[in-house]
């Protein structure tokens, strides 16, 4: 089932993604393209309140020209490893510091045409610091009930498949 990749280009390289165009061989022989966008990765944090909310990030995506809820979350920078993507990237978008990250699974979010893998962790033994976000960034913080974000997901309030992976996930590992 492997192709075999017989020459490639690349066509744009810039600071989030590269595109390439790759002429490859299939099983049965016959030649193809395929258009790959390359991206380092992300990793996506699932955090807790003590009550038990599951923290969401309220977020304009331009992609998609509308605010969406997202569990913090953020790209990895080359060579990084995901765990300290996600230890970075909870403190910097939440304000929140964790003791300790268990890791939940990783995720293929665009797997016809993209390389980007998304780490998704848990986070445990927070504590308060502040926030640092990157001058583009807007971002606001809610805590919701698991069992009202599990509604959002149904009736596509949530759309993010990280968001609704890390939930999954979570309630698999958990049983709750």
């Amino acid at each position: 089932m492997k192709e075999k990749k017989i020459e490639g280009e690349t066509i744009y390289n810039g600071k989030v993604v590269r595109l390439e165009k790759d002429k490859v061989l299939c099983p049965n022989g016959k030649e193809s393209y395929r258009e790959i966008v390359r991206h380092n990765g992300g990793a996506g944090i699932l955090c807790f309140s003590d009550k038990g909310e599951v923290l969401l990030i309220r977020q304009y995506r331009y992609a998609y020209d509308e605010v969406i809820y997202e569990i913090p979350a953020g790209k990895l920078e080359k060579n990084e490893n995901p765990y300290d993507t996600a230890m970075r990237e909870l403190e910097e978008e939440t304000g929140l510091k964790a003791g300790k990250l268990e890791f939940l699974g990783k995720i293929y979010p665009t797997c016809g045409y993209s390389s980007e893998i998304i780490y998704l962790y848990l986070a445990k033994d927070c504590t308060l610091t502040k926030t640092s976000w990157d001058e583009d960034e807007w971002l606001e913080s809610v805590y919701i009930p698991l069992e009202k974000t599990e509604e959002m997901i149904l009736n596509g309030e949530i759309r993010d498949a990280k968001t609704i992976c890390a939930i999954a996930y979570y309630r698999m590992k958990y049983h709750e």
